[in-house]
């Protein structure tokens, strides 16, 4: 393996490590269906707090979101 290509792999790992890091502390939001396909409710993760909530509506769900991290 010759230099430049070695430089380059490295360069290629460090960038998806990063890219894990990152994403894996970022907020998660996701939409729960019941069995007919509706919306049950909105579900909210922060792996950094450990903190979850569920909300019957996405318009809670930002309100939720707002009052914790933006006020």
């Amino acid at each position: 393996m010759n230099k430049s290509h070695f430089s380059l792999t490295i360069s290629r790992l460090w960038q998806q490590f990063y890219t894990w890091l990152v994403s894996s502390s970022d907020l998660q939001v996701w939409q729960e269906s019941d069995s007919h396909g509706d919306i049950a409710c909105w579900r909210a993760y922060d792996p950094i707090t450990g903190r979850s909530a569920c909300f019957g509506s996405e318009e809670e769900m930002r309100i939720w979101i707002d009052k914790c991290y933006y006020m």
